[in-house]
């Protein structure tokens, strides 16, 4: 799985050279640097240009909860999102109160199931209920702008905590991508490590190749708490998916990954981009082992945002509309 990221990270990198001068260039967002959504994007990005001449995907960097802003600001065309954050952006309403965003629609879902990962390394003394009521605490935590922090600002706010108030009792939070945070656990810069990743996620998997630890199970009554104020879904590890962290399934939530587009993306592009997803539905896995969840019979199933008129019209071809 690490070589396969490192392996798309770098298609990335290359991806639009040697594209003719006439070519049709879009932006996709992608997430963090080091994480799935980058590994993703990349890889789906190679094959639409494979598959459509003419067409060049730029892949930048971003984050689940920035993503559908830098959409409806017209920045990027195409953008990796999150069901619960696409939904609150496109209303206006959460953290995105009074600014709806009305340019945003999708593609399709899921790419991904996005599970919440809390982690400590071995011989950290807290556990997920009681480590939020110490001291002198270190803790790794992407940055803003992603569903990572986000969620974990909504986690500090139901124990009564904030960035604040943990670093007047002496907490270190560290914040970085992804890359930099598995560094920061290796070095023992953080005992805890906060992170939203499609499983298996190479960073996880990174930062056990240096240093044990656990990926805790979350308290029930907290879980059924964030499931019905947010919109999250409950979620289990199964048991072999860290064998660095985890000797049985556990218990946590998730998110799904949408395919987000704006409006203004032209019909013939997001069917294009539609239809490609579709008819290479088995190479996706090959891109990330998540995205094996993908399957364009349910891919508008659930629309947490309207679905973009060119995608519509390949899936109504297909018969894949209810």
């Amino acid at each position: 799985m690490i070589r396969n990221s490192l392996l798309a990270a770098g298609l990335g990198a290359a991806m639009t050279l040697g594209a003719p001068a006439s070519a049709q260039t879009i932006e996709f967002v992608a997430g963090q640097l080091g994480g799935g959504w980058y590994t993703m994007s990349t890889g789906m990005a190679k094959i639409f240009q494979d598959k459509n001449p003419g067409l060049t995907v730029k892949v930048v960097p971003g984050g689940g909860t920035a993503n559908p802003s830098k959409i409806q600001q017209g920045q990027s065309q195409l953008g990796m999102g999150l069901d619960i954050f696409s939904k609150m952006a496109r209303e206006g309403t959460g953290i995105y109160q009074g600014k709806k965003h009305d340019k945003l629609v999708m593609i399709g879902q899921s790419f991904s199931d996005n599970y919440v990962h809390f982690l400590k390394a071995q011989g950290a003394p807290y556990g997920f209920d009681d480590v939020f009521k110490q001291k002198n605490v270190k803790i790794g935590v992407t940055k803003a702008g992603s569903s990572d922090e986000m969620t974990y600002r909504f986690v500090m706010e139901e124990y009564g905590q904030s960035y604040d108030k943990l670093r007047g009792n002496g907490w270190k939070i560290v914040q970085g991508d992804y890359n930099e945070l598995a560094s920061a656990y290796k070095d023992g810069q953080v005992d805890y490590v906060f992170l939203v990743l499609g499983i298996p996620g190479a960073a996880v998997i990174d930062m056990g190749t240096g240093r044990k630890g656990e990926l805790m199970t979350w308290p029930k009554s907290l879980a059924e708490t964030l499931v019905k104020k947010y919109g999250y879904s409950p979620a289990t590890f199964p048991k072999a998916t860290y064998p660095a962290f985890q000797t049985a399934d556990v218990s946590a939530i998730l998110m799904a990954t949408t395919l987000m587009a704006s409006s203004d993306l032209s019909d013939d592009v997001a069917y294009k981009v539609t239809k490609t997803l579709c008819e290479n539905e088995a190479e996706l896995p090959k891109i990330h082992a998540s995205m094996d969840v993908f399957s364009c019979k349910t891919a508008i199933k659930i629309t947490p945002v309207p679905v973009h008129p060119g995608a519509l019209k390949y899936y109504k071809e297909k018969g894949f509309t209810s």
